[in-house]
């Protein structure tokens, strides 16, 4: 496995038979700059599966070969068993979940409600014991972004921010200079929320920006396109 914790040299491997569902969560793992292959069912996640391989997303109810049998093969092979493994799947009883980390998954994430949100912090932590993935401890200056605690400290005071403020706060500081359309925030930031429009966006900006006081310059707003975080607040929208 590679030792760095760069995201864009962090490979991940997403299986599911439900195309929507691998898309959804490839969506997701790219949006925080990883890697992300794909396979629909077990028997081509094994033929995927290389030493390049650093975190596999794993669905149970599969045709054929199911997530279980899987994660069992992949875990009786030297090159594949220290892969960590995160299942996701539609099976939430306890004794799924337990049969499960028995068998050698790292990691259990149901889908029920709210899932969507906990698989990146899930992602994250389990690269982070896996040595793949950097402090959950963001500084920007006089900013302190805590990811594990949705919290976000400015000159050692709490921001008080909503959750959605947090992840915008977030998402713009971990990419610097980079300028996101409000389409492409919505996208990112609300996901499938369907009743938001462009207008949410400003309206979350101007709120970030009220709380962030004097820090709010490196929030720019570049216009024709979006907004994008700056380390250096001089530096040209």
């Amino acid at each position: 496995m590679p030792t760095t914790v760069n995201p864009s040299d962090v490979n991940i491997l997403v299986v599911d038979d439900e195309r929507s569902i691998v898309e959804i969560v490839s969506d997701f793992l790219s949006n925080e700059g990883y890697n992300v292959n794909q396979a629909y069912n077990g028997e081509e996640a094994l033929e995927k599966v290389n030493p390049d391989t650093d975190l596999i997303i794993l669905d149970v109810m599969m045709p054929e070969m199911d997530g279980f049998e899987t994660c069992k093969k992949l875990r009786s092979r030297v090159e594949t068993e220290m892969i960590p493994i995160i299942f996701l799947s539609a099976k939430s009883e306890v004794e799924d979940q337990i049969e499960g980390l028995t068998i050698g998954a790292d990691d259990y994430l149901t889908k029920e409600s709210g899932w969507k949100d906990l698989l990146v912090a899930r992602v994250k932590a389990v690269l982070r014991r896996a040595g793949l993935e950097e402090s959950s401890v963001i500084e920007e200056g006089d900013l302190t972004i805590y990811e594990d605690e949705y919290k976000a400290h400015l000159r050692g005071e709490d921001l008080e921010l909503t959750l959605t403020e947090f992840e915008l706060l977030r998402y713009l500081v971990r990419h610097p200079k980079k300028a996101f359309t409000r389409q492409q925030l919505l996208e990112t930031i609300w996901r499938d929320h369907m009743m938001v429009t462009e207008r949410t966006v400003d309206a979350h900006i101007k709120n970030l920006r009220e709380k962030l006081g004097d820090f709010a310059e490196h929030i720019q707003t570049v216009r024709g396109v979006g907004y994008r975080f700056v380390k250096e607040a001089s530096a040209e929208a």
